[in-house]
C-alpha cells in the first residue's frame, strides 16, 4: 500500500518519520527509484502518514518580496562554494547565535543525507549535490530542537521544505527555511552505479565526488584526496543525463514547487540571466548567488547578514526570468522511456551511454579542439611577452 501515488511522491520520508508503528520503509523498484511502502500487517490505520504528506495536504506558498545578486565577502567561502557562498554565510550566522544547521552531506557510502550540526562541520554542506537526498530522522530531530527553543536553519529542496512544514503542523519563530532552486533529482542508485563504474575503470576506491569545479559543471571523483576521474558535463554520463532531465523522479516532472510562489522564507540558487536586460556593473566573474526573500522572517534574517555579503537588489522579474525552474518543472526527456527500458537489462552506465553515445563522441571532439585552441592562445601570449 502507498501513502500517495508514486507518480506524485517526492520521497521526502515524512510519512516514515511520523509512523508510530515503524511500518513504512523505502523499497527500490526495478528502475532504481526508492519509494515508501506500507507493511499492511503492522499498519493500525492511524492516518498519521497521510496527515504529514505535503502532496495530500498542500502547503502555503508566497510570491517573492525581493531579489538580490549576492556573493560572500569571504574569498575562501566563494572558492569552496558551488555558487556565491550565500548558504555558507547563512549557516555561520545561525552558528554564531548558538543555533543548529541542517543541510545535505555525504555519508560514508557517498549517499546524500540530511544532517544537523551546531559546529563547523557545516562545511560538509558545501557544494551542489545533484541527487536525491534522504531526510532520515531529521524531521523529529528538528521538531525536538524547536520545542526546546533552539534556533534552527534548514536548507534543502523545495519539496523537503514543504514536507517539514507539513510534518510540524505549525509555524515556529525559531525556524528559518531556505529552499534551493531545483531542476529535479535522480535516485541515489544511479549515482552509486556511476561511482562504481569510475572505481572499476580507475582501479581505486572512490571516497568523494564533486559535480562542479570553478563554476563549471564537471564530474570529479577522488580517492584519498587524489583526483582519479574528471569529465565535463557534456561527456560525463551522470551529469549529461542530469542536465538533460533524463533521470529524475517522476514527481520532478510535475513538481508543485517549480513555480513563482515559494514555500520557504528564503530561496537561493545561481543568478542565471543576471545583467542580460538590466546592466550589472561590477567587475566580478565568479559564481553569483540569487537570493529571494519570501516572508517577513526571511527579510529580517537577510538584513542581518548583509554585512557579510556583496549584495545588490535586483528585480524579482529578472530573477524569475533567468531561472526556468522558478516558472515551471523540468520537461520530461523524450528518451525517458527508452532509458528505463535499457536500464532494466543494462543498468545505468550502459543505458545512459546508449542514449547519448553519438552526442558524447561529438562533444569529445569539440572539447579536444577547444583544448588545443586554448593551449595555442596561452603559447602565443608567452611568445608576445618575450
Amino acid at each position: 500500500m502507498e501513502v500517495c501515488s508514486q507518480k506524485r511522491c517526492t520521497v521526502c520520508g515524512a510519512c516514515i518519520s511520523a509512523c508510530p508503528q515503524n511500518c513504512i520503509s523505502l523499497k527500490t523498484n526495478e528502475y532504481g527509484f526508492d519509494y515508501p511502502i506500507i507493511n499492511n500487517n503492522l499498519c493500525i490505520k492511524c492516518g498519521k502518514c497521510r496527515s504529514v504528506c505535503h502532496i495530500i495536504n498542500g502547503v502555503k506558498k508566497e510570491y517573492p518580496r525581493k531579489a538580490f545578486a549576492v556573493w560572500s565577502n569571504n574569498p575562501d567561502d566563494r572558492k569552496t562554494s558551488a555558487s556565491g557562498g550565500a548558504a555558507s554565510v547563512f549557516y555561520q550566522k545561525v552558528l554564531s547565535e548558538g543555533g543548529y544547521c541542517f543541510g545535505a552531506a555525504y555519508d560514508k557510502d557517498l549517499n546524500v543525507v540530511i544532517k544537523g550540526y551546531n559546529s563547523q562541520r557545516v562545511t560538509e554542506f558545501k557544494q551542489s549535490k545533484y541527487v536525491h537526498s534522504y531526510m532520515n530522522d531529521s524531521y523529529n530531530e528538528i521538531k525536538a530542537l524547536l520545542n526546546d527553543n533552539q534556533k534552527v536553519i534548514f536548507i534543502g529542496l523545495p519539496c523537503q521544505i514543504a514536507a517539514l512544514k507539513s510534518f510540524l503542523h505549525k509555524e515556529y519563530d525559531n525556524l528559518l527555511l531556505v529552499d534551493l532552486v531545483c531542476h529535479g533529482t535522480p535516485p541515489i542508485s544511479y549515482l552509486n552505479e556511476h561511482i562504481q563504474y569510475i572505481s572499476n575503470i580507475t582501479k581505486s576506491k572512490i571516497d568523494s565526488v564533486q559535480f562542479r569545479e570553478d563554476n563549471v559543471f564537471c564530474f570529479s571523483a577522488y580517492s584519498d584526496y587524489e583526483k582519479k576521474y574528471s569529465a565535463h558535463s557534456s561527456i560525463d554520463t551522470y551529469l549529461l543525463s542530469f542536465i538533460n532531465c533524463l533521470t529524475y523522479y517522476d514527481s520532478c516532472y510535475e513538481c508543485e514547487y517549480a513555480c513563482n510562489e515559494r514555500s520557504s522564507d528564503i530561496t537561493i540558487g545561481d543568478f542565471w540571466g543576471l545583467g542580460l536586460e538590466i546592466p550589472f556593473d561590477h567587475p566580478y566573474t565568479g559564481a553569483i548567488s540569487l537570493v529571494l526573500t519570501n516572508s517577513t522572517k526571511g527579510d529580517l534574517f537577510f538584513d542581518s547578514v548583509k554585512k557579510d555579503l556583496f549584495c545588490e537588489e535586483r528585480t524579482v522579474a529578472e530573477a524569475l526570468k533567468g531561472n526556468a525552474q522558478l516558472n515551471s518543472p523540468s520537461e520530461r526527456n523524450s528518451d525517458r522511456d527508452s532509458f528505463l527500458s535499457l536500464y532494466l537489462n543494462q543498468g545505468f552506465e550502459h543505458a545512459t551511454y546508449e542514449i547519448y553515445k553519438r552526442l558524447i563522441k561529438k562533444n569529445k571532439i569539440i572539447l579536444f579542439k577547444n583544448n588545443i585552441k586554448n593551449k595555442l592562445r596561452i603559447t602565443a601570449k608567452k611568445i608576445l611577452r618575450k
